[in-house]
This record gives C-alpha cells, sequence and structure tokens, in this order.
C-alpha cells in the first residue's frame, strides 16, 4: 500500500482565480507529492516564471496528484504554467471525472481555451462505453470529444474500429470519419 507522505514545501493549496482544470472553475484545488519520501527533491515552483513543477519518475509508488471538486489528475511528471493555465502530466497520468476516466502517456489541459488533450494509449472510459485511441481531443465550448488513430470503441452490445470519430457528449451521438467497421451482439 502507498503510504501518504506529503512534502511540507510541495503541499499547495490553490484558490483558483481563473480556470485551472475546465471542470474545476472557481474551486478551491489541492496539489499533493504522494508517496516521496521527504528527504527527496520532488518539485520546484519558479515564481517569476509562473511554472511549478514536480517529477517522482524515479521514485517507486509515488505520484504528483492535483484535486479540485470535482476533478482529480494524477501522473509522475507534471508542469503548470500559471500566467496562461497550462498543466501537463505525463508519465502515468490519469484525470477523472464523475463521469468519465481519461487514462493516457500525456494529459494536457489549457485552461483559458477550455480544452483537454490526451496523448499516446489514450483510454476514456464512461458509463456507456471504453474508448481507445492514439489522441484525444476535448472542447468544452463544443462539447465534442475527437479521437484519432487505431481508435475502437466498446460497449456492451459492440465494437467500432476506424482512424477518427468524433463524440458529441451531450448528445451521445458518434460521428465517423474515412473507414470503419463495427461488430454488434444482435442475441438478447
Amino acid at each position: 500500500m502507498i503510504r501518504k507522505l506529503i512534502v511540507p514545501s510541495l503541499l499547495v493549496v490553490l484558490l483558483v482565480a481563473a480556470p485551472a482544470v475546465c471542470w474545476a472553475q472557481g474551486d478551491t484545488g489541492k496539489l499533493e507529492i504522494i508517496g516521496a519520501p521527504p528527504e527527496l527533491s520532488t518539485g520546484r515552483y519558479d515564481r517569476q516564471a509562473g511554472i511549478f513543477s514536480a517529477d517522482v519518475t524515479g521514485i517507486e509508488g509515488a505520484l504528483v496528484q492535483v484535486t479540485f471538486e470535482e476533478v482529480k489528475i494524477v501522473g509522475q511528471k507534471m508542469e503548470w504554467r500559471t500566467d496562461d493555465d497550462y498543466l501537463i502530466f505525463t508519465t502515468g497520468a490519469t484525470l477523472t471525472k464523475e463521469d468519465f476516466t481519461l487514462t493516457a502517456e500525456t494529459i494536457e489541459y489549457y485552461g483559458d481555451a477550455n480544452k483537454l488533450k490526451g496523448q499516446g494509449s489514450v483510454v476514456v472510459v464512461t458509463e456507456d462505453a471504453t474508448v481507445y485511441s492514439d489522441t484525444f481531443d476535448y472542447d468544452e465550448e463544443t462539447d465534442q470529444a475527437v479521437f484519432i488513430g487505431n481508435v475502437r470503441v466498446v460497449f456492451e452490445d459492440g465494437e467500432l474500429t476506424g482512424e477518427k470519430f468524433v463524440m458529441f457528449l451531450e448528445t451521445s451521438e458518434l460521428q465517423f470519419f474515412g473507414a470503419f467497421q463495427g461488430l454488434f451482439n444482435t442475441e438478447d
């Protein structure tokens, strides 16, 4: 079991004036380094540049975690540019919100633009489906998610594969581009 060690100099409670994660606008957030021995330097903040960075990739079981009321992002390496509200997690990155989970090699959030990106071994799990792809782009304003490269959508009674799918989240509609195929179970 990973023992929670919070390095005092790296525990930062953030009062978010601008959106830090698109679903956490105006919420209070908490940034933690979990599972790191207190004698190791795991992060730094450059006030002049407005950049906080943390890296626990060499520490077994350690994680960088940012938690807001409805969103939690974890990974082993993180950079947050406070001036333009850009947040990037790499190495074992996972974003969890009440209605979905995003896992990818890299998760990027563009706060000012209200966009979210996942790159490399993307997996998005919702109540209705699991989507696998090479890349994922989500735009909060249009409420659409674009999956590109080796896309596979697995749901209870079937599976769709192709190179590009657009999911309109509010209407649960999928739009397919180019060649694709589907397998469906028609048994009751």
